[in-house]
Formats: C-alpha cells, sequence, structure tokens
C-alpha cells in the first residue's frame, strides 16, 4: 500500500497556473451572465432544452448529483486517508468541501439570482419546490473542488472521469430544474479555485515539515 511522501506535491497536478486562470474567467464570465436583467434568452432556451430531458435521464443522474452534496467530499476524504494514507490530503478534501458549500452560499446572498422557476414557469421541477437563490450552485460548486481534490490523490487517467462527474452533477442540477447554466459554470469556477487554494496551502505544510526546524544558533 502507497503512502504519500512528505516532500510530495500534493497531486502533481501541472499548469496551476493556467487552471486558475480559466477558473477565473468562467467565474468573472458566469457573473457577466448572472447579474443581466431580464435573464438572456439563449440562456433560458438553453435550459429549458437540458429541463426536457426524460424522467429516466434525471433519475440516472439523481445519485451522481449527489457528489455534490457534502458526502461527496467525506467519502473522497475516507479514501483518501484509506487507500493513500495522505491524511493531510484527506483533512483538506473534508475542509475544501465545507469551504465550498458555505462560500457558494455566500456568492447567492451577494448576487440574489432566482431559480428558473423565477423565470420559467413552464420548468419541470424534479427536487424540492424550486425556489430561492440560484447562483452560483454549491452542488456544482462542490463537486467540482471534490474532483481536484480526488484528481490529486489519484493517477492522471482518472482525471477525466472525475472531471465527468463534476460535469454531470451540474447538468443533473438543471434537469431536476433548480438552476439555470450560469449557476453552473459560475459553481464550477468557485469550486476549483478553492480547492486549487487548499491544495497549495497542503503543498505548503509538507514543504515546511520536510524542511524540518531550523538549525539552533
Amino acid at each position: 500500500m502507497r503512502t504519500v511522501e512528505p516532500d510530495e506535491r500534493a497531486g502533481d497536478l501541472h499548469h496551476r497556473g493556467a487552471i486558475a486562470v480559466a477558473a477565473g474567467v468562467g467565474l468573472a464570465a458566469s457573473y457577466l451572465v448572472a447579474i443581466q436583467d431580464p435573464v438572456p434568452s439563449w440562456e433560458l432556451s438553453l435550459t429549458e432544452w437540458i429541463n426536457d430531458a426524460p424522467d429516466a435521464v434525471a433519475t440516472v443522474l439523481y445519485p451522481v448529483m449527489q457528489f455534490g452534496t457534502l458526502g461527496g467530499p467525506v467519502l473522497v476524504a475516507a479514501a483518501i486517508a484509506i487507500f493513500r494514507r495522505d491524511w493531510l490530503l484527506s483533512a483538506a478534501t473534508v475542509a475544501t468541501g465545507l469551504v465550498t458549500w458555505f462560500a457558494a452560499k455566500g456568492v447567492k446572498r451577494l448576487v440574489e439570482r432566482g431559480r428558473p422557476a423565477t423565470y420559467l414557469p413552464e420548468i419541470v421541477i424534479r427536487e424540492g419546490d424550486g425556489t430561492g437563490l440560484g447562483y452560483v450552485s454549491g452542488h456544482s460548486a462542490v463537486a467540482a473542488a471534490t474532483a481536484m481534490m480526488a484528481m490529486a490523490a489519484l493517477p492522471p487517467r482518472w482525471r477525466p472521469a472525475l472531471a465527468a462527474t463534476a460535469f454531470l452533477v451540474g447538468i443533473a442540477r438543471v434537469v431536476h430544474g433548480v438552476h439555470l447554466p450560469a449557476d453552473l459554470v459560475g459553481g464550477w469556477s468557485l469550486g476549483v479555485l478553492i480547492a486549487l487554494g487548499a491544495l497549495s496551502i497542503v503543498d505548503r505544510i509538507r514543504s515546511a515539515g520536510a524542511e524540518g526546524p531550523g538549525e539552533p544558533a
């Protein structure tokens, strides 16, 4: 069973700077869409098209959607602790999930954008009553953040599957009638940025631990 080395960079995720820039652009672009009044017609049309998926699709996507709840990072953290013996990354994964969830709630209150039912009375709501605030999608944010933390623990060949899972969580939220597309992009972007920050902190802690205490004067 492999254990993490103390001087190993978290996940060896290359091009973090480029990923951060892309996520920042995604967050900014989605915000500019989210604050438009009225909601752009193309976004409403795209929402209706995705939401028109058969009930069977919603049923299949429902369990995938749970990856965007707080259970997602807890399960991934447990797997990291059990299979990687990386207690630091495991703890960071749980913390990242919590921070992302509450950060998404904070953004919702700042932007105050409604959910699809506010703008599309005929939307098919498959979860809850469709009320509340929409931007950003908390499920999408947590799924993206959790996927990033899992990528840091797994070989590169797993990264497309993890990215696809986070993507499907967001799509599921539209299929279930509780989010607009810009909500998803904002959530994914926010989650990625928070996870990158968490991985940077993990790297710093490991580097400090590897260096050890300084020599006495």
